[in-house]
């Protein structure tokens, strides 16, 4: 009987100390933070919500983004995929994640399947901003669209 509730005791702290180490996967949130700007700016596009997605994108390449607002005008993103994961070094500075986009062409009704890999960047030290290097081009570029 008293080995019996020995065992029991034991398998309780066994799983409390299981649940406390897994809390410390990401202790400075940084793989959460990634995460939740990666979905937002995806689901931003998807909507096609440019403007309000270009907050999420590198200034160096904010304007060359912007510059596809119009093909947004002319297609329906009805479905985005994504590996919610990605891929992240150790340093735990950048990821990349793989989007697969369903889209069709207002125009020609023409469907398209683009796969983009968004390139991330931790900014803002323990604030943990994310910004985005998309491949935004390659959507447009599947529907022949060419910015000016």
């Amino acid at each position: 009987m008293r080995n019996g509730f020995v065992l029991v005791l034991a398998a309780l702290f066994g799983v409390a100390g299981l649940g406390c180490a897994s809390s410390f996967v990401d202790p400075t949130g940084q793989r959460t933070s990634l995460e939740n700007a990666q979905r937002e700016y995806t689901k931003l596009i998807r909507w096609g919500e440019i403007r309000r997605a270009a907050g999420y994108v590198e200034p160096e390449v904010l304007e060359e983004f912007l510059s596809y607002a119009p093909f947004f005008e002319q297609i329906r993103i009805t479905d985005a995929d994504w590996d919610a994961l990605g891929v992240m070094p150790e340093d735990r500075q950048s990821a990349e994640v793989e989007v697969t986009y369903h889209a069709y062409s207002l125009m020609t009704f023409q469907e398209k399947k683009v796969i983009e890999t968004q390139t991330w960047t931790r900014h803002g030290g323990v604030k943990n901003q994310w910004l985005v290097r998309p491949e935004i081009g390659l959507l447009a570029e599947a529907f022949a669209y060419r910015a000016d």
